[in-house]
């Protein structure tokens, strides 16, 4: 990876320079991928993303976006507190940091901050994991096997050996590739160096997810007994 960034005006976008040889905002800009019949399909998360086809390669485009109330006033806007505190540049060098420690994350290959006054919107552009499933889709259809949980929580301990922290760990964060590797992303607001009690936390938050996936009597009990699968594998 070679970490370079790039500056024109209020736009402001950081990126590996072996994937990416000449930044420019139209990266970031859905319709310009659309109008080139570059665009293959999205997916839902906490908000839409799209995959965009960039050569042999292909890149998931994801646009902040606010929940709750405030998005009410905007959505895609947030306060300006300087550029390093900015989300998407935060979140590109976290992906950054994680991959050079060998940790399963989407590699990152640019993030872009526009800032207007006190306010900035940004995107993130990280390459596809080929083949790559939630745990919750799988779990809602059947193919998630023990094997997954227990590479599930395998993976979730070399994370938190390194204190990384997911903030929003859930089954729709958790990937299986088409190997059959474990892969963890959205890392938006997370950190590293994180206390114990906040990773701790993080197990609870994710069992309290798999109840808002298993809505089936055969969902509910294939996810007791992978979560039990999953635990020992971790080593709780």
């Amino acid at each position: 990876m070679q970490v370079r960034s790039w500056r024109h005006a209020n736009d402001f976008i950081v990126y590996d320079e072996t994937l990416i040889a000449s930044p420019s905002p139209e990266l970031f800009d859905l319709p310009w991928w659309q109008a080139r019949g570059l665009t293959q399909g999205s997916f839902d998360g906490r908000a839409k993303v799209h995959v965009v086809r960039h050569g042999d390669a292909r890149w998931v485009l994801r646009r902040y976006l606010r929940g709750g109330l405030i998005a009410r006033l905007s959505d895609h806007t947030y306060v300006w507190g300087g550029l390093r505190a900015t989300r998407p540049w935060r979140e590109w060098h976290l992906l950054a940091a994680l991959r050079e420690r060998g940790l399963p994350v989407p590699r990152p290959v640019a993030a872009h901050v526009r800032r207007v006054g006190w306010r900035y919107s940004g995107h993130l552009l990280s390459e596809l994991i080929p083949d790559a499933v939630p745990f919750a889709e799988l779990l809602q259809s059947g193919a998630l096997e023990p094997a997954d949980w227990q590479a599930a929580g395998r993976t979730l301990r070399r994370f938190h050996d390194a204190a990384v922290h997911h903030p929003d760990l859930n089954l729709r964060n958790i990937l299986r590739a088409g190997d059959g590797s474990i892969h963890i992303l959205d890392f938006d607001k997370g950190r590293l160096e994180a206390p114990a009690w906040q990773l701790r936390g993080e197990l609870r938050r994710l069992q309290r997810s798999i109840g808002k996936f298993a809505v089936t009597d055969a969902q509910r009990e294939a996810a007791t007994t992978g979560w039990q699968a999953l635990l020992r594998a971790y080593g709780g």
